[in-house]
């Protein structure tokens, strides 16, 4: 099981865990329970996928609030 870390906005890949690296790290499993429905997801080779902000998402968002009521507002 590997885990990657994504932007929810841009797609932007911030980080990466090998299955060896993810296996060891302690808090993987009560990540799961806590927040799966809404930020995890897991492919059909077992990958876990982190959705978050980046930076520069997080500029973006704090500079135009508006942004916030859109669906999507990187085109």
């Amino acid at each position: 099981m590997a885990i990657r870390v994504k932007c929810r906005h841009c797609k932007t890949e911030m980080g990466h865990l090998s299955g060896q690296s993810a296996l060891q790290h302690g808090r993987v499993k009560q990540m799961r329970e806590e927040f799966a429905e809404e930020f995890i997801t897991q492919d059909e080779e077992g990958t876990l996928t982190v959705t978050s902000i980046c930076e520069h998402c997080e500029k973006s968002l704090r500079d135009n609030p508006n942004y916030y009521a859109m669906q999507k507002w990187i085109q």
